[in-house]
């Protein structure tokens, strides 16, 4: 399974809702005279830019573990290389 292709895919998500996100507060911001449910979208698309900001700091260690794994994977691979090829000689 390709781990990092499914992070990359997750951020690309979630940058493509953070500027819709921007967009909207953009157009309240235009507003004159918010009406009460603006408000509370308003703040609703807050706390969504929060939990984002959290998931990405969660996916970027994620990231960080998988890249390591892959990292470890190959150097054992090398070292297992090494190893065939000492006992081949």
């Amino acid at each position: 399974m390709d781990h990092l292709g499914v992070l990359q895919h997750k951020i690309v998500s979630l940058r493509a809702e953070i500027a819709e996100i921007h967009e909207q507060n953009e157009q309240y911001r235009r507003q004159k005279g918010s009406r009460t449910m603006d408000q509370v979208a308003h703040g609703q698309r807050h706390e969504r830019l929060q939990n984002i900001q959290k998931e990405l700091g969660r996916l970027a260690a994620l990231g960080r573990s998988v890249v390591s794994v892959n990292q470890r994977r190959e150097e054992n691979r090398s070292r297992l290389e090494l190893i065939k090829q000492s006992k081949a000689s």
